[in-house]
C-alpha cells in the first residue's frame, strides 16, 4: 500500500486502534479489533514476521515442560490454542509425532515422563491427536519407536506424543495480515514509528515510510504496543520514563541435509549440558536441530548464532546420534531470534515465566490509553490478541465478543486437507494448467485455498509458470503475488518470507539475479535500485544465515 494512498484516505482519519508490532502477536491484534468492528491501523518497522516469529522451532506445542514448573494454566491455554490452529488453518499446521528418549543421565526420569505424559493428555481431553505412548527398555517385548543410529547406551524408556508443526511460521503471520487486512484493517511495514504525542482525545504517531523516505502522521485513541524484543526502544519513544520491560533470551538453530537411512521421526530429549529442551526435526529436506536459550543483549537487529551456539548443538547432535560425522561444513544454514521474554533479573533463563503479560500503563506508571504486550508465544497468539482486544474494548466502551476462536485464516477458507482429495485436486489442477504434480502440490500446502490465485496469473501469463529454481518447487508467478497481493517490498520478503526459495538449499542466492529483473519490474525499480536489492539480499544471507562459514 502506498505512501499516496496512506496520506489521500487516511490522513484526517482517528483510529480507534494503532498497533506497533507486525509479527504474529501484533498481527493477531489486528485480526481481532478489526473484526469487532474497530478501525484499526497496524505499524511494522520492517516486514511483518521477520524478526522473532521467522525464527522458532516451526512448532505450535502444549508446552509439555512448563509441566514441571506447575504452569498448568499455560498448558491448557496452549493445548487449546493448538487444537485452534489445527482447524482454522488446516494448511498451515499439520500433526506431529514426537519421540523422547529417557536417559541413566536425565535428571528427569522414566516415572517423572510418565506422569508428565499423562498429565498433557488429560489438559488437551479436546485434542484431535492421539494420546501418548510409553516404552520401558526391556518391557513386554515391546519395539522401540526408534531410528537406527540413535544412542542407546543407557536408554531406559521412550515417550512418543503429538503436537504440531507449524512449516513457515512467517507464513502464519502474512496470512492474519491479510486476514486482518480483509476486515477493514490498514496494515503498513516498512513503517517505523520515530514518536507518539498526547492529545486531549488521541495519540499522534509521528512515522517514518522507509521505502518512500518520507514522513506521516497517524492518530488513533489508543495505542498497542506489540514490537515483540523492540518494546523497550518503542516505550522510550513514547515515555522515557517507562523502566524496562524485556528481557530476552536467544535461541538458535542450525540446518543439516536429510541423508539416507537418517531418521524418519522428531525427537525432544534433554539435553546432556545443561538439561534444556533439544529437538531434532525433520523439516522439508532438512534435520532441524535446536536450540539454545541464552540472555541477550546485543543488537535486535541482528541476530546470529554464535560459534559458541554451533559448538553446543552439534555436541547435543553428537549425544543423541553419536554415529553421525556432522560438522559444520555439513550445516547448510543457521538461524537466530530472541524470544520476548519479561525482564526478570537473577533467574536462570528456562527459569523465566512464558507467560505472557499485557500491561495497561495507564494504571500502573504511565500514559494512558498505552498497552505494552510482554512476552507471548507463537502458540497462544490468538489468545493473547483476545485478551488484549478485550482490554481495549473496555477502555473505549465497547462492548462486542471476541470472534477469532472459530475464524478460519484466509488460506484456510475451502482447503480440501491432507487426504485423498488433495491428491484428486492435484492431478485436477496440474491437468488443467498444464504444471507438474509436485508444483501444485507445493502450492497448495503453502498457500491452502488461495493457490488458485496464483495459478491464475499463470493464465493470463504462461511464461509465470518457470520455477525458480532447481532446488524447489516455487514458480515465477508466486514472485508477483508476493509484491500484488502480500504487501513484499523487497528481495528478502520475497525469498523469505513470502515464498520458500530462500529457506531452500541455495537459500535463493543462485537464483536471485533471475527473479530480482521480475521484481524491479513490479516494485518500479531502475537498473540501480535492482543492483543494490541483490546485494542487500546476498549480504543479508551471509550475515545472517552462513556465518558459521566465517572460518
Amino acid at each position: 500500500m502506498g505512501n499516496n494512498l496512506v496520506r489521500s484516505n487516511k490522513k484526517n482519519k482517528l483510529f480507534d486502534l494503532a498497533i506497533i508490532g507486525g509479527g504474529i502477536n501484533g498481527a493477531g491484534i489486528a485480526l481481532d479489533a478489526a473484526l469487532r468492528g474497530l478501525s484499526v491501523v497496524l505499524l511494522e518497522k520492517d516486514d511483518f514476521g521477520s524478526h522473532t516469529t521467522s525464527a522458532s522451532t516451526k512448532l505450535i506445542h502444549g508446552g509439555l515442560r512448563y509441566l514441571e514448573y506447575f504452569d498448568f494454566g499455560l498448558v491448557r491455554e496452549s493445548l487449546r490454542e493448538r487444537e485452534r490452529l489445527l482447524r482454522n488453518a488446516p494448511h498451515l499446521a499439520w500433526p506431529l509425532k514426537l519421540n523422547v528418549p529417557v536417559y541413566r543421565h536425565s535428571k528427569r526420569g522414566p516415572v517423572l515422563i510418565k506422569a508428565g505424559m499423562i498429565l498433557y493428555d488429560i489438559l488437551s481431553y479436546d485434542k484431535s491427536l492421539p494420546s501418548h505412548n510409553f516404552y520401558r527398555v526391556g518391557n513386554n517385548g515391546h519395539r522401540l519407536p526408534l531410528d537406527s543410529g540413535i544412542n542407546k547406551q543407557g536408554l531406559r524408556a521412550v515417550a512418543s506424543y503429538y503436537d504440531c508443526q507449524i512449516g513457515y511460521p512467517e507464513r502464519l503471520c502474512i496470512e492474519v495480515v491479510l486476514s486482518a487486512q480483509r476486515e477493514g484493517a490498514l496494515t503498513l511495514n516498512y513503517h517505523e514509528v520515530l514518536s507518539v504525542s498526547d492529545h486531549t482525545d488521541r495519540k499522534t504517531l509521528l512515522i517514518h515510510d522507509k521505502i518512500h523516505n518520507s514522513r506521516l502522521e497517524i492518530s488513533a485513541r489508543m495505542v498497542v504496543n506489540a514490537g515483540g524484543i523492540f518494546v523497550d526502544e518503542v516505550n522510550k519513544r513514547i515515555d522515557n520514563s517507562i523502566p524496562r520491560k524485556m528481557g530476552g533470551t536467544k535461541g538458535s538453530h542450525i540446518l543439516i541435509r536429510k541423508f539416507d537411512h537418517g531418521p524418519k521421526n522428531a525427537y525432544y530429549v534433554e539435553a546432556v549440558q545443561d538439561g534444556r529442551p533439544f529437538f531434532v526435526i525433520p523439516w522439508r529436506d532438512y534435520y532441524l536441530i535446536g536450540t539454545t536459550d541464552i540472555y541477550y543483549d546485543g543488537d535486535l537487529d541482528h541476530i546470529t548464532a554464535s560459534e559458541e551456539e554451533v559448538d553446543y548443538l552439534l555436541t547435543e547432535l553428537h549425544h543423541l546420534f553419536p554415529s553421525w560425522s556432522v560438522t559444520k561444513k555439513d550445516i547448510v544454514y543457521t538461524y537466530s531470534g530472541v524470544r520476548p521474554l519479561p525482564y526478570e533479573p537473577g533467574k536462570k533463563e528456562s527459569q523465566i515465566t512464558r507467560n505472557h503479560i499485557i500491561l495497561d500503563h495507564g494504571k500502573f506508571e504511565g500514559p494512558d490509553n498505552l498497552i505494552s504486550i510482554i512476552g507471548g508465544k507463537l502458540t497462544t497468539y490468538r489468545s493473547l490478541a483476545e485478551e488484549c482486544v478485550d482490554l481495549v474494548c473496555r477502555k473505549l466502551g465497547c462492548s462486542t465478543k471476541c470472534l477469532t476462536q472459530s475464524y478460519t485464516l484466509i488460506g484456510g477458507k475451502g482447503f480440501v486437507s491432507y487426504t485423498t482429495d488433495l491428491d484428486n485436486q492435484v492431478r485436477e489442477y496440474a491437468r488443467r494448467f498444464t504444471l507438474s504434480e509436485k508444483v501444485v502440490k507445493h502450492l497448495i500446502l503453502y498457500y491452502g485455498s488461495r493457490f488458485k490465485e496464483i495459478l491464475a496469473l499463470t493464465e493470463k501469463n504462461p511464461e509465470l509458470k518457470q520455477t525458480v529454481c532447481k532446488n524447489n518447487s516455487d514458480i515465477l508467478a508466486q514472485v508477483v503475488y508476493a509484491i500484488q497481493a502480500e504487501q513484499a517490498k523487497t528481495l528478502e520478503d520475497i525469498l523469505l518470507r513470502r515464498t520458500s526459495i530462500g529457506t531452500s538449499f541455495c537459500m535463493g542466492l543462485d537464483c536471485v539475479q533471475n527473479i530480482a529483473p521480475l521484481a524491479s519490474e513490479y516494485l518500479d525499480w531502475n537498473e540501480e535500485q535492482m543492483m543494490q536489492a541483490i546485494e542487500n539480499y546476498i549480504e543479508y544471507i551471509y550475515i545472517n544465515h552462513k556465518n558459521h562459514l566465517k572460518n
